[in-house]
């Protein structure tokens, strides 16, 4: 079995000679040599994820691994291993507001075990082990809010947000509730962030404290994309890469995407958990 280790600081109180470790959930204090070094081990060589095996050699004993694991399992230091496959989904099924999407969908990819519907039949969407891809033209914070409350915690379901914002369109990364990866909403959030953030010369608003002001005022903002048949190229070739990766390559799963909509350019980056979100929870 393989397991996870999530993030985690260390503290040392020579004084008190007892060390402080401090998760996303939880801190604890420890005496103990072997766990220590162990913890240190992983932080100094950067080991995103280890084997019980691997813990038994470390340790020297299994119980003494068994027990370490069921310790770091209830401080959330451990978490166990969720492979993150694409291709092992039964079916792929797109939502979206824009009939064009949709009519494009069955287009692109009529060869292919894909369905498409409207977005209001998400709330009605009961199938589990789907690739699930949602399409937001025009897009508003208030929808997207609502379909995100809707995905169940032990969805066995990956879900993918596709909605232009800023003069571009965003693709975020692959979302499974199992994994605990960041959700839709981290996506938006970072998005809104840095659209925040860019603002140049003290005259100029930019497009994010425009939409604030409208917020402000009507208390909503929907954003149309304007977009034509064209803009929706990139999006179809990147599923389409998607759709295809091989079992092994995970990597990608993490990505997001933006597509400038000005300049015709496409730059990945990773999404992060969101601190204010209770996703991770």
């Amino acid at each position: 079995m393989e397991f996870e280790v999530k993030p985690y600081l260390i503290y040392s109180l020579n004084e008190e000679e007892t060390t402080i470790v401090q998760t996303r959930e939880s801190s604890f204090a420890t005496k103990s040599a072997e766990l220590i070094e162990f913890l240190s081990y992983l932080e100094i060589n950067k080991i995103e994820k280890i084997s019980f095996e691997d813990m038994i050699t470390m340790f020297g004993s299994h119980d003494l691994a068994q027990s370490s694991i069921e310790f770091l399992l209830s401080y959330s230091i451990l978490k166990p291993f969720q492979t993150k496959y694409l291709t092992k989904k039964e079916e792929i099924t797109f939502f979206s507001n824009d009939d064009s999407f949709n009519d494009l969908v069955n287009i692109f990819w009529k060869d292919r075990n894909v369905d498409s519907q409207e977005l209001k039949e998400f709330e009605l969407f009961d199938k589990e082990n789907n690739l699930v891809i949602v399409s937001l033209n025009p897009f508003s914070l208030k929808q997207l809010k609502e379909i995100v409350s809707l995905i169940k915690k032990d969805s066995s379901n990956i879900y993918k947000f596709i909605f232009p914002y800023g003069h571009g369109v965003y693709l975020s990364n692959y979302y499974s509730p199992l994994w605990g990866n960041p959700c839709p909403l981290c996506f938006f959030y970072s998005i809104e962030s840095y659209l925040r953030g860019s603002q140049t010369g003290k005259d100029n608003l930019n497009f994010q404290v425009m939409v604030d002001l409208f917020y402000k005022e009507k208390g909503t903002y929907e954003y149309n994309g304007l977009l034509k048949l064209e803009d929706w190229l990139p999006v179809f070739s990147q599923l389409n890469k998607d759709f295809n990766l091989e079992e092994d390559v995970i990597s990608e799963v993490d990505d997001v995407l933006k597509i400038d909509l000005v300049g015709n350019t496409l730059s990945y980056d990773t999404c992060y958990l969101w601190e204010m979100c209770d996703c991770y929870e």
